[in-house]
């Protein structure tokens, strides 16, 4: 068997050689991190846009770290030019590692659905928060589970109608960045277009204004990733994905070692982190606050 498989090409050895599975541990590790860029950035949201108020007015006068702290927090999230582009490069990866993630899968229909599935619920829990529970600003519609479930899906797809060569995905995938990438810096939609299409375009254009059909506090507000020109990042990874992983292996063996295991478990399960991180922030945040900074009172 050795033999025959030398032989043979990696990819074509990947796709029919049965092999004992293995988890490509850069790939969790990559994930893990921009998943904790992304905690983080959420815990500056909360604190700046929700708690600090509570905690300390709308006047903040050198009330101490935990002021500082709390400004910091508000001009992060709102006032930095800092923060847009780093938010961008975070989605560049995270978004290319999920492309890469689905041309190792062989069950990308199943797991897109699942995905889905998960995605609508996360929107309903938002609508009883907003609408029940009276927290503004966290109605999500089309957030970052649908955005990914929707790729997925499309991939599947893809792959199947492209019976799953590789090359003819590939094409398919340049095509899909090369139009989504068009569209973005050369198509401006009309103030006539219907709000259905809000989930394909930006909320604002590679300048920066505003789109002119939609509002994100209308579809949206508490997190919106639209088709164009995220896709671009996702299908760039999809055509990366099997030259770059073709047999299937790590590409950094050497590296790999319990230094990484705690990002890598995060990578692992960012699924599951992400559906639950912003709420027990809240949490561990409402019980700090009614303990230590407003006593008796929750500050949210």
């Amino acid at each position: 068997m050795q033999a025959t498989q030398i032989l043979i090409p990696q990819y074509t050895q990947a796709k029919y050689i049965p092999r004992q599975k293995e988890r490509i541990w850069e790939i969790d590790f990559i994930r893990g991190i921009c998943v904790l860029l992304m905690i983080l950035d959420h815990l500056s949201i909360l604190i700046g846009d929700y708690y600090a108020v509570s905690w300390y007015g709308y006047e903040w006068y050198g009330m101490g770290l935990g002021d500082e702290f709390s400004r910091f927090c508000y001009h992060w999230s709102n006032l930095s030019e800092v923060r847009p582009i780093i938010h961008n490069i975070v989605l560049v990866f995270f978004f290319g590692i999920s492309g890469i993630s689905c041309t190792l899968s062989r069950s990308n229909s199943k797991r897109g659905a699942q995905l889905m599935i998960i995605a609508i619920i996360y929107t309903i829990c938002t609508v009883i928060g907003e609408e029940g529970l009276g927290i503004g600003g966290i109605l999500t519609t089309f957030g970052v589970l649908d955005f990914l479930a929707t790729c997925m899906l499309l991939y599947a797809l893809i792959s199947w109608a492209c019976r799953r060569d590789v090359y003819a995905t590939s094409i398919v995938a340049v095509g899909i960045i090369g139009i989504t990438l068009i569209l973005y810096f050369c198509y401006t939609p009309p103030e006539s277009t219907p709000k259905i299409f809000a989930i394909l375009f930006p909320k604002q254009d590679i300048h920066g204004n505003e789109s002119l059909f939609y509002k994100q506090t209308d579809i949206s507000p508490g997190d919106l990733f639209t088709l164009i020109p995220y896709a671009a990042y996702y299908f760039f990874g999809v055509l990366i994905g099997p030259f770059l992983y073709g047999s299937r292996r790590s590409l950094l063996p050497k590296l790999y070692g319990k230094w990484s295991a705690p990002v890598r478990f995060v990578g692992r399960h960012a699924l599951i982190v992400y559906v639950a991180h912003v709420a027990l922030m809240a949490l561990i945040l409402a019980i700090i606050s009614y303990l230590f900074i407003t006593p008796g009172q929750f500050g949210f």
